[in-house]
């Protein structure tokens, strides 16, 4: 039986990849600390699974990990996910609501998709960053957070700075360390216990 991904810890995962088992000791690393982690991968590697991984390894383990694709979304609905909204603040808005950034106070936020981001919402998100407050819409109360930045995405970031397409400062904030996880056509010794599973 597969464990949940709730509990389930960087020790708690194998490999006999040695490109993969070097990604593990450095996640072991990464869960130490706060330091914002980056994982580059092709999809279906596991990008998820070693953030859930990191996050229940760290210090913030019993706080909220809450995850977040950031793909395929306008600005407006980009900023009311990550942000909440007031009662009124849009037409359907009919309560207040809390986005990721509140909700994952004190834990863990998980930003997949993070190179599909558009510019606004980049820059709103460096704000945060930056200063470790925002706004929900539709409101002037400044509110704080307290988060750890765990990003995924399957191109690289420095490639995206490069090409104009990402935020270099932003860049600079989210990549304390990047995790590169080996695609599993180079891991084809893990095939048997990933059936299984």
């Amino acid at each position: 039986m597969q464990q949940p991904l709730s509990t389930l810890r960087v020790e708690d995962l194998t490999t006999a990849n040695e490109a993969m088992a070097r990604c593990l000791r450095l996640a072991a690393l990464a869960a130490k600390s706060d330091v914002p982690v980056v994982l580059l991968g092709e999809t279906g590697t596991g990008k998820t699974l070693l953030a859930h991984a990191i996050h229940n390894s760290s210090e913030r383990a019993k706080r909220a990990f809450v995850a977040f694709n950031a793909s395929a979304m306008s600005d407006t609905l980009i900023e009311s996910q990550l942000f909440g909204h007031e009662r009124g603040a849009f037409t359907g808005a009919q309560q207040t609501v809390k986005g990721k950034f509140e909700l994952a106070n004190g834990g863990t936020l998980f930003l997949d998709e993070i190179a599909d981001m558009s510019p606004l919402a980049q820059v709103k998100i460096l704000r945060v960053l930056e200063y470790g407050e925002f706004e929900r819409l539709g409101s002037e109360r400044m509110l704080t957070c307290n988060v750890r930045i765990i990003s995924a995405t399957n191109c690289s970031l420095r490639e995206r700075v490069r090409q104009g397409k990402f935020r270099e400062d932003l860049f600079h904030r989210l990549n304390g360390l990047t995790l590169l996880i080996p695609p599993l056509r180079e891991r084809m010794e893990e095939l048997p216990a990933l059936i299984a599973a």
